[in-house]
């Protein structure tokens, strides 16, 4: 009787020692979720109006909430630079020509280059035959650029042609983006005012100055894109035909540069200078006689014909004829005498 007690008083023990053990190894699972769950960073701000805005219209561009960002739409031709998740500047640009088009790119701007130099493209020196041009008011880049990482040679920069800002299509680069509120937007990168940028430009040396931290630089393509007011706005299709542009471009790069030079002027034979006619001449005067050709030898004149004298009523008696004796022949050794037949 007690052993069976015992027994069942160890079976009740062992029981509820593993249920025990059971309800801690649940506690256990169920807090693991907790303890994996990585806290957000302290620095992470919830989405902007603008940035739910952008998303709301289908514009998926990774704006930061918190930091520096230049925003670059092409066929609006606008640049939005944002801060913090709000647009700060909104500026007008110029882009690229179908033929020579911006990019869509991904890059960040590093400093900003006073009074550059402008230095062509391998493309351009060899489509345009474009030289590099010195700092100065006729300088493509104008006063002031933004150094960018990247491989294309694309920038953001000043431009010595701001009247086409006022133009409503504005693509006439060969790929860099012109900026029209250039100076306003170097301020606020560096983090200085517009009048600091002035003092920076007369200093008239080229020289560049980091930026306080680098800031993202999105080119992006939306055709539909909202306006200052929030309102969705459609925009051309800039770079519809953008291959049949660069295929005629192309075109023309390829007929300057082979274009054969002129001919070499033909000289024409010398002609002769043209004997003066001669007409009837005036009365009392003789007209002179041509002059003979110079390759003919002038003629002799004839002897003028002499009249027979009249015969002798006594002619005088012939004379007898005598012959010479024969010529002595030379002696052996001895040459014959020369002939003076046309010596004189």
């Amino acid at each position: 009787m007690s052993v069976g007690w015992i027994s069942r008083s160890s079976g009740r023990a062992t029981f509820a020692a593993l249920a025990a053990a059971l309800a801690l190894a649940g506690c256990v699972t169920a807090s693991d979720p907790q303890q994996a769950t990585a806290p957000k960073p302290a620095d992470e701000a919830p989405p902007s109006a603008y940035i739910k805005m952008l998303r709301q219209n289908g514009i998926n561009v990774a704006v930061p909430t918190r930091g520096k960002f230049i925003l670059v739409n092409i066929p609006s031709y606008e640049l939005i630079a944002v801060e913090n998740g709000e647009p700060v500047i909104r500026s007008k640009v110029v882009l690229g020509q179908p033929a020579t088009r911006t990019p869509e790119l991904n890059s960040s701007a590093f400093a900003v280059r006073f009074n550059p130099a402008w230095t062509p493209t391998p493309s351009m020196i060899r489509n345009e035959a474009a030289v590099p041009i010195p700092p100065g008011p006729n300088n493509p880049l104008g006063r002031l650029m933004f150094e960018m990482d990247n491989d294309q040679f694309i920038f953001l920069h000043d431009t010595n042609q701001r009247g086409l800002f006022s133009r409503t299509r504005r693509a006439f680069s060969h790929g860099c983006i012109r900026v029209e509120q250039v100076r306003s937007l170097a301020a606020w990168a560096l983090g200085v005012t517009a009048g600091e940028i002035d003092k920076m430009i007369a200093r008239g040396s080229t020289y560049s100055v980091p930026l306080p931290e680098q800031i993202p630089v999105f080119l992006v393509y939306y055709t539909r894109f909202p306006d200052e007011q929030g309102q969705i706005a459609s925009h051309p299709d800039v770079y519809a035909n953008w291959q049949a542009e660069e295929r005629a471009y192309l075109a023309r790069a390829a007929a300057r540069r082979w274009t054969p030079p002129p001919a070499p002027a033909v000289q024409p034979a010398a002609v002769p200078p043209k004997p003066p006619e001669t007409g009837p001449a005036p009365s009392g005067e003789q007209t002179p006689a041509a002059p003979a050709a110079a390759s003919e030898p002038p003629k002799p004149e004839a002897p003028t014909p002499q009249a027979p004298k009249p015969e002798s009523s006594n002619p005088e008696p012939a004379k007898p004829t005598v012959e010479a004796p024969p010529a002595a022949a030379p002696a052996a050794g001895t040459a014959p005498a020369a002939s003076k037949a046309g010596s004189d």
